[in-house]
């Protein structure tokens, strides 16, 4: 027989019941019953764009179950509205409450329970209440931060806290929120995704990132239009980074002093290059720096042996900067008034004239790859009288038009040398090449300057006439050519490989001959001496910053094929020296 079960006992929970204290601290849900004449939707709504407005479909489902969440709202603080409520939370369900009323389901002072809060609270409740949904527009969440930031009464790191979030995600949006117009409505009507959004929030340039975004609007191909990588890519393409050779000529201190700033990007992991956000500043801070420096620089011209001392000014590049070969085009600045320019390559002919006659010269000056103030001597700037005695091009350039006689004394000249080409060929005449050979115009025309076996001379152009049938006829015995010439290539990259083959078992008997040998007081390397030092390492003559501890490091350093020459004490490397009737050459230590 069974027993019976005695009844179970009611649980007791060990759990103490919450203070009056912790109770007070938490704000209170009770919501306020508010007469629905009375509701108005308030401006600071954080929803704006609403993803999903089916309205109809909810005042149905209001109509058979009823509302099933409070609104949330706060009382209007003004005289003309005194009796309003404006609901910043349930926009989308005020909506379908009105249209109820419209159809005469309910009436003006149907009650609705509406959450009272001042305004900052009303929105930070409305942003909380959206974002537990998920279904909020990203556009709105960026808004509700940056309303909550505007009241002046909250920190990234307060929100981040309140709001469940990172510190970075809450700056993200802070950063996202000041997009331009343009591409805000485009990530709103969602015709870019939020990571090309991003992408255009990585500068705050509000120009830049409309010029960009228009220029990608333009592409028709989906795959490359507002890309997310080429987005930043074409962002960055035109920005000013502390890798730029201005930035390093003023220095982050003197940039910063001037309130210059930094493009924060906050959407990927920092790179070792910052973008500035005040290009305009480094500027003006390089052209009072070139301005304060450019004296001293002109003074160390003019006491150099490749300028001159009649420097008397100079003229500053248009981006402020020199390239590595010197002067971009586009940055090329024009002569003062009263002097014409000078562009040579081969500069040192220009600049001994200029020494030599004590001409006036300003040069250009620039910022170097290495952030220094520099000048360029390739390109400078004569006064107008000394032009033709420092550049004869510009004499040539001046000269008057030829005249018709001058024409045709050139013209005669240049078909005299052509015929002289042909006739040097030979007649065809009685030859094979009789009726076939002619004479190419225009470019093919042109004779090429060569030497044969050492014999200098010129290789004419003449084009041969064949035909069809005879190509036929020639065919079988262009096969046996093409095989021979197949046979030739053979024979000629097998002797090839047979010399390379020589060269490394050279390259690795004199290898093991000077790994093998004791370390030798001198060896000649590239054309330039390494002079052992009494510690076992070498150093070159000229170069004692070049020094390697050892003979062994040396050879990992050089192949074997570069070491010319050893000499195994200094007495007979002077000898060979002098025998050689080169003068001596000092140590590096020396």
């Amino acid at each position: 027989m069974k027993q019976s079960r005695s009844p179970a006992k009611p649980r007791v929970s060990n759990k103490a019941a919450p203070s009056a204290a912790v109770v007070a601290a938490i704000a209170p849900s009770t919501p306020s019953l508010i007469e629905l004449d009375r509701l108005r939707r308030a401006p600071e709504n954080v929803r704006h764009i609403r993803v999903d407005e089916d309205v109809e479909s909810l005042a149905e489902d209001i109509t058979v179950h009823g509302l099933l969440t409070s609104l949330i709202g706060y009382e209007a603080s003004w005289p003309e509205d005194a009796d309003r409520v404006f609901i910043v939370g349930g926009g989308r369900r005020l909506q379908a409450l009105e249209l109820l009323r419209e159809r005469g389901a309910i009436a003006g002072d149907f009650t609705v329970p509406v959450l009272i809060r001042n305004v900052e609270l009303a929105v930070e409740l409305s942003l909380a209440e959206n974002l537990q949904q998920r279904t909020m527009s990203p556009v709105d969440e960026f808004h509700a931060f940056k309303a909550l930031m505007d009241t002046g009464r909250h920190s990234p790191a307060e929100l981040a806290k309140r709001f469940g979030f990172t510190e970075r995600l809450v700056k993200q949006r802070l950063r996202l929120a000041e997009l331009a117009e343009p591409i805000l409505d485009a990530l709103a009507n969602r015709q870019i995704t939020l990571d090309t959004a991003q992408a255009y929030a990585t500068v705050q340039d509000k120009a830049r990132q409309e010029k960009v975004f228009k220029s990608h609007s333009r592409i028709a191909n989906p795959a490359w239009s507002h890309h997310p990588h080429n987005v930043r890519r074409d962002l960055q393409n035109n920005a000013t980074t502390t890798a730029t050779q201005l930035f390093k000529f003023v220095g982050a201190e003197s940039y910063e002093m001037r309130g210059g700033d930094y493009e924060d990007d906050l959407f990927s992991e920092a790179g070792p290059d910052r973008v500035l956000r005040d290009p305009s500043i480094l500027e003006a801070a390089a052209k009072e720096m070139i301005a304060f420096q450019a004296d001293r620089l002109l003074a160390e011209l003019r006491e150099s042996d490749a300028w001159a001392p009649t420097i008397s000014g100079y003229v500053v590049t248009a981006d402020l900067q020199l390239g590595t070969y010197g002067v971009a085009y586009t940055a090329k600045p024009t002569a003062p008034a009263g002097y014409r320019t000078v562009d040579r390559y081969d500069d040192a002919p220009v600049w001994r004239t200029i020494r030599n006659n004590g001409i006036d010269v300003r040069v250009v000056v620039g910022i170097d790859p290495e952030g220094k103030l520099a000048a360029w001597p390739k390109l400078l700037f004569v006064e107008e009288d000394q032009a033709d005695a420092v550049d004869p091009r510009h004499a040539a350039a001046a000269r008057p038009a030829e005249t018709p006689e001058q024409v045709a004394a050139r013209q005669r000249a240049e078909g005299v040398k052509k015929f002289a080409y042909r006739r040097a060929v030979g007649p065809f005449a009685g030859t094979r090449f009789e009726g076939r050979a002619y004479w190419p115009d225009g470019w093919r025309a042109e004779p090429e300057k060569t030497a044969v076996d050492g014999v200098p001379g010129w290789l004419v152009p003449v084009r041969i006439f064949v035909t069809d049938a005879e190509v036929v006829a020639a065919r079988s015995g262009a096969e046996q050519d093409y095989d021979d010439d197949l046979a030739a290539q053979a024979r000629a990259k097998e002797a090839q490989a047979e010399r390379e083959r020589e060269a490394d078992e050279a390259a690795r008997r004199r290898s093991a001959e000077l790994t093998a040998m004791d370390p030798p007081a001198v060896a000649v390397i590239d054309g330039e001496a390494w002079f052992r030092a009494e510690d076992e390492s070498y150093a070159p003559a000229y170069n004692e910053d070049a020094t390697v501890g050892s003979w062994a490091e040396l050879l990992e350093h050089y192949d074997a094929d570069d070491i010319a020459s050893t000499f195994e004490t200094r007495t007979a490397f002077d000898q060979a020296m002098a025998d050689a009737g080169a003068a001596p050459i000092a140590e590096a230590a020396e």
